[in-house]
């Protein structure tokens, strides 16, 4: 069959490569073999830059790859890694996106020949025995593993060697792909050469069921799988049950060895067909007559579907056509006049009598619709937690360790939830918005509902909110959409989205109003459970929501010290993950941490330290000092015992991959490219990029989608803290060196508010020497390099903040700064930090400030905005509110948040509280607005401590109480 296909309807796309042969031949070989390699990449640029091919998400290599197990030369895998990674970055995919399997040319030969007990092992299992035997032996694993060491120490550079598991077993491996749209595809590497010794293979050679079984995993949740060896089953000894396996468990299989390309479909039951796909040689050598045989060859696959639901494969062979130096389409391999063959692998359920033709339409919606939903749970289950770290959320519930989290609705606090009761709710046609903190637990409980509305049979699918505009689209044609066409069809009611993370697609929207609107119309169709963090719904998303589109909001509870957190222990201790309950003691005896353990996060991040450790935790910031430090430590010996030996600690790598991600913007809805944060930490640090990559996977979470790793850290705070850490280093190092320029360079990106904040802790607990004097002539410094206004005000605002929340007397710095400052923006940031530290005369001078210009207030209100996110924090200082239809809500409800924490009116100087409320007050008169009730009240609250304070003259407060009467409806 030929069909046009749009390319966007192609799942996964891999190149073939087999049979290489580096090292084979001297000079004119190796010459030859460079030719032909670089017009193979060309011709695959170029079918790909016409659109003749679609882009490509993987390189496969079945086998014999070098051409004596690097016996003959080290340069043999030297080069063959240097020419694969070429490839992957010609076609923009890390080393992730490479897998190989091993040759009869990838052994080392030398082995056997001078070791004796290898020797008869070999001469054992070529015989009959069953390769079985040695697979479960340890000590014959280790001998049938020392014949590959070159090839292996070469594979650990790529695909499955960077996987956070090792796989089944050191000589062969498995990976699954989430390729587009959510078709899932096993590629199962087997080791076909694992008895490879001499030229009278054939007959032989054995893959073993063992290894079958465990590397194409059936019954797994996989949609399609592929296996890649080097040889044809037609060389095993063990042919027809492996074949017979291999029929019921592989839909492609990958091969090469006998460099005679071909691809073949046969049949199998259920409408289903094993493709093999056989490769040629993409060099070979004869060395009897000293050159090249010119039948080289290449092929490209992909996989799509059709229309009816089929699964195809499309092959574009390529062979060399030595008169012309390039590469072609191989005529013997495709029917005449076509660049490409096509293989159907699975067909779609056939069609029952014309009687049962509807029923068997809805059974088949329904079935693809509980296959997607199957799908998301895993997605969303395989996210980890802050501890036990090792453990995905899905493993939290089947380890019995999910506590469940208190629920209260917020139209009657004093109505408590049950996730049992919210789901009847959910089941009962409501759409539920569940609010929480940063740490409260949103993705697993997320990931409860999933589960316990699948045990009830209601059909839920967990989304990006990314995905949304999909499922709206009329034209899309991914397999999201298509499902919930076919659903929508058969008139499948009750469909449940579960949307885990709103705050985290918020930029992915061109306004917030615009995401409220697509939620209301979702819940037209759907019953939506939506999580969000509270201070990004209430800064964002909560004016625009409508009414009708939630019928409940529902908040997510701090733990209780004796009911989740002593409950969360006790569970720890029955799985065997803790010693004892010492914890619970050392928890109950603090303050401090007692209060800590009321999140769910700062909870796990305790008991992961421990009875012993948490000893030395006072405040947030030293409970993630603690933690990454242990947690480092761990991760040291980990990749120890993984065979990677860091120049540096686990921590610093985090460290640095924070910055990068930070400075350089990489993050998309809190994920980021592993390979783009590996090629730069590469270059940073001296550490191979598989050593990279399970660093990171210690504490970020890796998925590999269409051929690209991406990863997120297992806590959005995390990140932030880490990035804060760098700054720490950064800042110190430039202290100590006494070199002021370099401190103002490093201060010249700013941070967002939990990045500040972080950092002043940190500051403030290391206790950095001669802080203050350091900042002042960074400061100072703006002035004189040739940075720009823009990045001058941003580094002295940054500056001011940390003067006034991290150094010792820093009150006579900030006069000091003042005295000479002229900068309207950075004086106002000056005065904010006296403010901070209770200056009077800094009150007395921005409020005079305030009174004779429009323009001071306007500067003053546009910064709280842009620091509070109104306004685009890409934007460049001075930022003025000047448009009084501008929204402010994000910088009211941050404002009104920090005046009605509790020890606001205690911790808080009464000249900041002052400011806070003025600014407050200045927003609602300019605009001609009044505050509601519910902030008229938090307001007053704030502005009765003040007279109560006494340490603010009459004059100032009988001001602030005018504006208040002007602001709120009691005026």
């Amino acid at each position: 069959m030929s069909q046009s296909v749009p390319f966007d309807q192609f799942k996964l796309t891999w190149l073939h490569l087999s049979d290489i042969h580096f090292g084979h031949g001297r000079h004119h070989a190796s010459a030859e073999r460079d030719d032909v390699l670089e017009a193979l990449l060309e011709d695959l640029l170029d079918l790909r830059d016409r659109d003749q091919i679609p882009p490509v998400d993987q390189v496969v290599v079945s086998g014999d790859i070098a051409f004596s197990g690097g016996a003959l030369s080290a340069a043999e895998y030297d080069d063959a890694r240097r020419y694969l990674l070429r490839v992957g970055d010609r076609l923009r995919l890390g080393p992730d996106a490479i897998l190989v399997v091993p040759g009869n040319h990838d052994v080392d030969r030398r082995v056997a020949a001078e070791d004796d007990d290898v020797r008869r092992m070999l001469a054992e299992l070529r015989a009959g025995r069953p390769v079985e035997e040695a697979l479960a032996s340890p000590r014959d694993s280790e001998r049938l593993m020392s014949r590959f060491g070159a090839y292996h120490a070469f594979a650990q550079n790529f695909g499955a060697g960077l996987e956070e598991t090792d796989g089944p077993h050191p000589l062969y491996w498995s990976t699954v792909i989430d390729a587009r749209d959510d078709l899932r595809v096993r590629i199962a590497g087997g080791n076909s050469a694992l008895l490879c010794q001499g030229d009278d293979d054939e007959g032989k050679l054995q893959l073993g069921l063992r290894q079958l079984r465990e590397i194409l995993e059936p019954g797994g949740t996989h949609d399609v799988s592929v296996l890649l060896t080097h040889h044809p089953l037609d060389w095993m000894r063990d042919a027809p049950e492996a074949e017979a396996r291999i029929e019921r468990w592989a839909d492609l299989h990958l091969c090469g060895h006998v460099h005679q390309p071909e691809s073949q479909s046969r049949s199998r039951g259920g409408g289903s067909r094993l493709v093999r796909i056989q490769a040629g040689a993409t060099h070979e050598y004869d060395t009897g007559a000293d050159r090249g045989t010119g039948s080289f060859t290449y092929s490209v696959t992909s996989l799509y579907t059709d229309p009816q639901g089929s699964v195809w494969a499309r092959i574009w062979p390529r062979r060399w056509v030595p008169s012309r130096v390039t590469f072609r389409v191989d005529p013997e391999a495709v029917p005449d006049g076509h660049l490409y063959v096509d293989h159907r692998i699975r067909e779609p359920r056939r069609a029952p009598e014309t009687s049962t033709a509807a029923a068997a339409e809805r059974a088949d919606a329904l079935g693809r619709l509980w296959k997607a939903s199957e799908r998301s749970v895993r997605r969303i289950g395989a996210r980890r937690t802050a501890y036990p770290l090792d453990m995905s959320i899905g493993e939290l519930h089947r380890r019995g360790l999910y506590v469940e989290a208190g629920l209260s609705d917020l139209s009657d606090r004093s109505r408590r939830l049950t996730l049992e009761s919210l789901c009847t709710a959910v089941q009962a046609d409501q759409s539920v918005l569940l609010l929480g903190e940063p740490g409260s637990g949103k993705s697993v409980t997320s990931y409860a509902v999933l589960e316990e509305l699948r045990r009830r049979r209601v059909p839920a699918l967990a989304l990006r909110p990314s995905d949304l505009p999909e499922v709206l689209s009329d034209s899309g044609v991914s397999e999201l959409t298509l499902t919930l066409k076919q659903a929508a069809t058969e008139e499948l009611g009750g469909i449940v989205l579960v949307v885990d993370g709103l705050d985290e697609g918020l930029g992915e929207f061109d306004t917030s109003m615009d995401l409220a609107h697509l939620l209301h119309r979702l819940r037209d169709r759907y019953r939506l459970v939506v999580t969000c963090r509270r201070r990004e719904f209430e800064d964002q998303l909560a004016r625009f929501v409508e009414g009708s589109t939630f019928d409940r909001i529902v908040s997510l509870n701090e733990w209780s010290l004796e009911n989740q957190f002593t409950d969360f222990v006790s569970r720890l201790v029955a799985a065997g993950l803790l010693d004892s309950t010492d914890v619970l003691d050392a928890v109950r005896n603090s303050p401090a941490l007692a209060t800590l353990a009321r999140r769910p996060l700062y909870a796990r991040m305790l008991t992961f330290l421990g009875s012993q450790d948490v000893l030395s935790v006072q405040t947030l910031v030293g409970l993630y000092g603690e933690y990454m430090d242990k947690l480092s430590a761990a991760s040291d010996v980990a990749l120890q015992g993984a065979g990677c030996v860091l120049s540096t600690t686990s921590q610093e790598v985090w460290t640095r991959a924070a910055w990068f991600i930070f400075s350089k913007g990489l993050l998309i809805e809190e994920r980021f490219s592993l390979h783009a944060v590996g090629k730069m930490l590469s270059a940073d640090l001296d550490v191979q990029p598989r050593c990279l990559s399970r660093a990171l996977s210690q504490l970020c979470d890796q998925w590999r989608v269409a051929g690209r790793v991406w990863a997120r850290f297992v806590h959005y705070s995390f990140f932030e803290y880490l990035v804060a850490r760098y700054y720490l280093e950064q800042v110190n190092e430039a202290v100590l060196r006494g070199s002021a320029a370099d401190l103002a360079d490093m201060l010249g990106l700013d941070l967002t508010p939990e990045i500040r904040h972080f950092l002043a802790d940190e500051l403030r607990a290391v206790g950095t020497v001669k802080l203050t004097m350091a900042l002042v002539s960074a400061y100072q410094e703006t002035k004189v390099l040739p940075m720009g206004l823009a990045k001058q005000r941003t580094t002295g605002n940054l500056i001011a903040y940390l003067l006034s929340r991290s150094a010792p007397d820093a009150a006579a710095a900030l006069r000091q700064l003042l005295a000479d400052e002229q900068d309207m923006f950075l004086q106002q940031s000056l005065l904010w930090g006296l403010c901070h530290l209770g200056d009077e005369d800094a009150l007395e001078r921005f409020i005079a400030e305030s009174r004779g210009s429009a323009q001071w207030r306007a500067w003053n209100r546009g910064y709280l905005m842009y620091y509070y996110g109104d306004l685009d924090r890409r934007e460049d200082p001075p930022f003025i509110d000047t448009d009084r239809t501008q929204s402010w809500g994000r910088t009211r409800e941050r404002s009104l948040a920090l005046m009605s924490a509790p020890r606001y009116t205690t911790a808080i100087d009464a000249r900041r509280r002052y400011l806070d409320l003025y600014s407050l007050y200045d927003y609602a008169v300019w605009r001609n607005e009044k505050l509601t009730a519910q902030d008229g009240a938090v307001a007053e609250r704030v502005l009765a401590s003040l007279w109560q304070d006494r340490s603010i003259g009459g004059t100032l407060l009988q001001e602030l109480q005018a504006m208040h009467a002007a602001a709120t409806e009691a005026g």
